[in-house]
Formats: structure tokens, C-alpha cells, sequence
């Protein structure tokens, strides 16, 4: 996998899941109702848990991307904010698996060791208004001048863009053969010509948060730009659907065990009956057996990198996922009160479980077909294991 892995495996260090359990349970208030909170992140950098996954300082990173994926797990549980543990995994993913790979200067080594205090906020900008992220339909421009790159365009749906202290754009550097070619660049958030639009279409996930970008005329050092000319689509935007989608995972989990500690919250002081103590213990069950799904997932990430067949797996996850969610809510659903908690991490949940969706149907139906398509009873039909 060109430009999307660390070039030394990182390793798995035991101790990490508790040690992020004993910082969290010290950590100022995360509230999320005033932006992002930067206290409560920067206690974690000072805990050494927020370059655990990437490589700062020359050495390898401590976490794979197995325990990166339940550490979020962990920050998603104990706060009870699927946000907080999607914010801690992204920070992993950007810095490991977009910025690592790509390095050029000491300007990105310098931003690597800020965001591992927990300094800087790092954002990706990727997606455009009404395009998506195709890149046939990408018009962000980046045209050079002299020692410096002039970006011109409009980007949309920038997670965590409204907190971020630096945000990596990608913007079409030219054309060979008839095809766009990709530049990213690391542009820090004050630079003259960038400016973010609030984008208020996202309703949860807090303190995440989303926004459109402007850029008019931003100049931004050849320094700045990062991995090999024009490649950025293939290295950076193209693999990281499936880095992503495997990573969450472990977030995911977590944010559903927090909804299954908010039921039994709420049992310990109403009454119950066996059945319904049943119920929660299938439930509880059956998020046990999905806990080495998103182990597998992010082991095959590091091993095999994000392949179709990872692509797939993720796939089929998710659809496991989305069962369990809505069994779950069937079951909160009958109860007498609805603790607002609840009902925010089943909502951020749903958000989650819907992105990308045309592209999850898109591949359910290929998989149909190519089950209908088999001409003797295991043609074709048998699973790949990854």
C-alpha cells in the first residue's frame, strides 16, 4: 500500500487500555455543548495517549491499529460520546496513515510532535459541495507561483474543520493524459484566503462538528505540500474510506457498550422482569461476539493494508452493527423514560452507520449479483476469509 502506511509496524502495548481508562476518569469535564474541548484533550496529551498510534520522535508508533481501535473504543465508552471517541481515532488516522507517510518537511515533523501534546487540531478537507469526493467532479485548484501554491475552491463537510488548528486540502495540481492529478497541502487555519463556513446540515456526533471551506487566493509554501507530486488522490483520498471505515469500528463498539451501561443505569432503580433482564443480557452478548469483528478488521489494516477485501468486511460489518443498533433501540423503546444520553448515542450512532450509504448499497448489490450470477452451487460463493 503506497503512501498509507507507517513503514515500521507499530506494536501493541497492554497497558495503554487502562492507562487510558485512569486518565479519562481524571480528565477535566468533556462537555461538548461549547465547542471543542480543548482542556480535556490537551490532559490526554499530557498523559502521553495522543501519539500513541503514529510515529512522533523517530520510533515506532506503541499502538497498532488493533488497539488504536479499542482505545477509541474505551474514550467513546467512558464518556459516552461516540464524538470524543471518533475525534481520538481521527487524530490517530490523519497523523498515522495520511500525514506520516507523506512527510517533506520539518514543518510536518513539527506538526506531528504539537499534535501528540495534544497543541493541534488536524482536519482533512477532501469533499466538495454537490460532488462528493469524486475525483472526476473535484474543481479545488492549486496552481503554483514561484516557491508557493495559490488554492482556489470550495471544500464541504470538513469533520472536526471548525476546531482544527491546521486542515490538509486536497486540490487538482494539474492534468497528464487526459487526468486530474492531486496535491494535499497543510494549511494552517488562520492563512489569509482561507475562511470556514459553518455548516449546520450535520446535527450531532458533538464536539466533532463540520464546515464548508473557502479558499480565495491562499498562498501556501511549497513546503507545506505533502508526499509525492500529483499522487495525493491515490496515496491520501482513495485508501481512506476503508482505513476509516475499519478504525470506527472500535469507536462504534464503545459508543453502543455506553448505551447498554445507560440500560442497566436505569434497570438498577425501575422494576424489571426476567425477561427483560434476558433481553439486555442477549444484547450484551451478542456485542461481546461483534468486539473481534472490529479487532479483525483493523489487524487486517495493518497487514494487508485497505484492500477490497478489507472493503468488503467493513461492509458487512457495518450491516451487523445496524441490526444489533436497532434491536437495541427496540428494547429502549419499551421502557417507561428515555435518558437523553440514550437518545444521543443512538442518534450519533444512526448518523455514523448512514455515511457513505449509496456506496455500501452499490456493493450489496454486486455482491447479489455475483451470487445470482453462479452457474453451480459453490461457484463463486464461498467467502474469502481475510
Amino acid at each position: 500500500m503506497s503512501g498509507s502506511q507507517s513503514p515500521e509496524q507499530p506494536k501493541s502495548d497492554p497497558a495503554l487500555p487502562e492507562a487510558m481508562r485512569l486518565a479519562l476518569a481524571n480528565a477535566p469535564a468533556s462537555d461538548c455543548t461549547h465547542g471543542f474541548p480543548r482542556a480535556w484533550w490537551r490532559h490526554l496529551g499530557a498523559s502521553g495517549l495522543l501519539g500513541v498510534g503514529f510515529d512522533s520522535d523517530g520510533g515506532a508508533p506503541v499502538a497498532d491499529s488493533a488497539l488504536v481501535s479499542a482505545l477509541a473504543g474505551i474514550v467513546a465508552r467512558e464518556s459516552a460520546s461516540l464524538g470524543l471517541g471518533m475525534a481520538w481515532m481521527m487524530h490517530q488516522m490523519l497523523a498515522r496513515f495520511v500525514l506520516s507517510p507523506n512527510l517533506r518537511s520539518d514543518r510536518h515533523r513539527a506538526l506531528l510532535q504539537s499534535m501528540a501534546v495534544g497543541d493541534t487540531l488536524l482536519a482533512l478537507a477532501i469533499s466538495e459541495p454537490g460532488t462528493g469526493a469524486h475525483p472526476k467532479h473535484l474543481s479545488c485548484r492549486a496552481v503554483r507561483d514561484g516557491d508557493d501554491w495559490l488554492l482556489d475552491g470550495h471544500k464541504a463537510f470538513v469533520s472536526n474543520g471548525p476546531a482544527a488548528d491546521a486542515i490538509i486540502v486536497l486540490a487538482v495540481s494539474g492534468e497528464k493524459e487526459g487526468r486530474k492529478r492531486f496535491d494535499a497541502f497543510v494549511i494552517e487555519a488562520n492563512t489569509p484566503g482561507l475562511t470556514r463556513e459553518l455548516d449546520d446540515k450535520v446535527r450531532g456526533l458533538a464536539p466533532l462538528g463540520h464546515c464548508g471551506l473557502r479558499l480565495v487566493g491562499c498562498r501556501v509554501p511549497e513546503s507545506q505540500r505533502l508526499g509525492e507530486p500529483g499522487q495525493a488522490f491515490d496515496t491520501i483520498a482513495r485508501p481512506l474510506r476503508a482505513i476509516e471505515d475499519a478504525l470506527l469500528l472500535g469507536p462504534m463498539l464503545g459508543a453502543m457498550q455506553a448505551e447498554l451501561d445507560t440500560l442497566a443505569r436505569w434497570f438498577r432503580h425501575a422494576a424489571r422482569t426476567p425477561a427483560l433482564t434476558r433481553e439486555l443480557g442477549g444484547l450484551q452478548l451478542e456485542l461481546d461476539a461483534l468486539s473481534p469483528v472490529a479487532r479483525h478488521a483493523a489487524q487486517h489494516l495493518d497487514q494487508h493494508g485497505p484492500d477490497e477485501a478489507l472493503a468488503a468486511f467493513n461492509l458487512g460489518a457495518r450491516r451487523l452493527f445496524d441490526r444489533w443498533q436497532g434491536a437495541c433501540e427496540s428494547f429502549a423503546a419499551a421502557l417507561d423514560d428515555h435518558e437523553p444520553a440514550l437518545l444521543t448515542l443512538a442518534r450519533d450512532l444512526r448518523l455514523v452507520q448512514g455515511i457513505a450509504r449509496s456506496i455500501a448499497e452499490s456493493r450489496q448489490f454486486q455482491a447479489g449479483e455475483t451470487l445470482l450470477e453462479s452457474t453451480t452451487t459453490h461457484e463463486n460463493t464461498a467467502p474469502s476469509p481475510l
